[in-house]
């Protein structure tokens, strides 16, 4: 019954892929040096540092910086004396405080990532980034969620696929029996509790867009195995609705973050963060 599908299926065949794009520049996410001084504190985006002011370009005591606000609904009833520094010097101290801030999201064996990110982030221009550890924690996640998420639905799929009795459409072809049975799940993304603490949830906090291959599919026997690749790609940036949400806003990294980003007269590039997994799974017919 494989062999049949096999000869009317030309492999590989993208199973499934998102509406969003991949490398697509236009989402507010992709933006950088777009916003002025006035825009960014609209947002409420005024303590950004504990040890700088990136506005008025100042360098001044961490001790008694945790008081400070620069703008408190129109109020600054502490403003501490600062030592002027060059806007480059300012760059400098907001990245190495971001990276000091990143421990509390990254712990253990990806802890380095976010600090690979946040160097391209400052070094490399939006240059797209990759890791071979991304892959495999990549890959690991899909086998760890795979009930109701996107493999689980593939093995599914191919199963039924060759299971006879009226429950089974076995004359629909099996690439849109697989596209149901995925759009019926879930996508695999790092959303896993230990994902807040582990480095992945803070290196990748959403995946933008996914594409799902079928790479090979053969049968030996009353068993089949087939090869599947996962291919995603996240932005390392942020959007106005990432720095107005309570969740993120709370935290200076996202907020220091945002302004390296966003701010008109500092414009560091978001980038294209791509992963991928190739995953073998297997069944009985």
């Amino acid at each position: 019954m494989l062999r049949s599908v096999e000869l009317t299926m030309e492999l590989p065949t993208v199973v499934f892929s998102t509406m969003n794009r991949f490398d697509d520049y236009s989402t507010d996410d992709m933006q950088c040096g777009d916003l002025n001084e006035a825009q960014i504190l609209s947002l409420g985006i005024d303590d950004v540092s504990e040890r700088v002011d990136p506005y008025r370009l100042l360098r001044f005591d961490t001790s008694k910086s945790k008081a400070y606000r620069r703008f408190d609904y129109g109020v600054a009833p502490f403003i501490p004396k600062g030592i002027p520094i060059t806007r480059e010097e300012c760059k400098s101290i907001l990245f190495d405080e971001m990276r000091g801030l990143s421990t509390q999201f990254a712990h253990g064996q990806y802890a380095n990532i976010i600090k690979e990110m946040i160097d391209n982030f400052q070094y490399r221009n939006g240059a797209s980034y990759s890791n071979h550890g991304l892959d495999k924690a990549f890959s690991t996640l899909i086998t760890q969620t795979e009930h109701g998420h996107a493999l689980g639905k593939i093995k599914t799929a191919i199963n039924d696929k060759f299971v006879s009795g009226p429950l089974y459409d076995n004359h629909r072809p099996l690439e849109q029996q697989i596209r149901s049975e995925i759009y019926g799940g879930q996508m695999h993304k790092f959303n896993r509790s230990q994902d807040n603490f582990n480095g992945l949830g803070i290196t990748i906090h959403d995946i933008h867009a996914q594409e799902i291959r079928l790479e090979s599919l053969r049968n030996v026997g009353y068993s089949w195995s087939a090869s599947v690749r996962f291919k995603a790609q996240d932005h390392f940036g942020l959007d106005k609705t990432d720095i107005t949400s309570p969740i993120f806003k709370q935290f200076r990294f996202f907020r220091i973050w945002f302004f390296l980003q966003r701010h008109k007269d500092y414009a560091f590039k978001p980038f294209f963060t791509n992963f991928s997994a190739n995953i073998d799974i297997h069944g009985e017919i």
